[in-house]
């Protein structure tokens, strides 16, 4: 009777002890879940895109003897590192070599390399999407691309490189500065950014795909068409 006893007794436990594990890792899965939908549903999205102008700084695509790679008919400038008052200027199309070949010898005994000259600004602004936990301002990316399956290319940079601000022009401080890399985004907050189309240059037809994104959390895409290439032209 003992024996018999002892062994309902441990029974009970162990029953106990399963019942207790079991509703432990339903708990735990339920907070798994919750932290992915959450990480998942933590993402910018755009209020509004428009064409603001020309930008005025050229990007470096390769040095003497390389590849420019670039889709679509850009202006390229051939330029000695030693005078930058002797350069060459050339529409091109597609990509090009960075040779003498191409452009010709603007200073001789001398080293060159090739720059995108003319681009396109965007003046993005957005939100984080209802639902969103706080994140930091270095975390949040954007990407536009171009050129199709067969010659994909793209402009990217994250919102602190980018410069972002307020919609006021300003940072968490009050200062008519960009935000800094550890800044926090909130969720009901507006921002805006420039986006700087070297890779990407517009004509009009043209569809280029825009994703927003958080390293880590959700992302948002959607199609910019470009009717126009204006300045004032809106996009989104």
């Amino acid at each position: 009777m003992i024996v018999f006893i002892a062994l309902i007794l441990v029974a009970a436990v162990a029953s106990s002890v399963i019942m207790e594990t079991i509703e432990k890792l339903k708990e735990n899965g339920e907070s798994t879940g919750s932290d992915v939908r959450a990480t998942v549903n933590t993402k910018p999205r755009p209020t509004s895109i428009t064409i603001i102008g020309e930008g005025s700084d050229p990007l470096e695509c390769a040095n003497e003897n390389g590849f420019c790679d670039f889709v679509g008919i850009k202006t390229i400038r051939y330029i000695s590192d030693n005078d930058p008052t002797k350069f060459v200027d050339l529409q091109l199309n597609d990509g090009t070599p960075c040779t003498n070949a191409v452009f010709g010898d603007p200073h001789e005994g001398t080293s060159k390399r090739c720059y995108i000259i003319n681009n396109k600004e965007l003046l993005l602004t957005w939100q984080m999407t209802p639902g969103s936990t706080n994140i930091l301002a270095k975390d949040v990316y954007y990407v536009v691309f171009c050129g199709g399956s067969e010659a994909l290319m793209s402009d990217a940079s994250d919102m602190v490189d980018a410069g972002m601000t307020f919609l006021d022009g300003t940072n968490l401080a009050g200062d008519e500065a960009p935000f800094a890399t550890n800044d926090v985004i909130e969720t009901g907050m507006k921002y805006r950014v420039t986006l700087l189309l070297y890779s990407c240059i517009p004509s009009i037809g043209d569809e280029m795909p825009l994703m927003l994104y958080v390293d880590g959390g959700g992302s948002t895409v959607i199609t910019m068409y470009f009717a126009s290439i204006d300045i004032g032209h809106k996009l989104y």
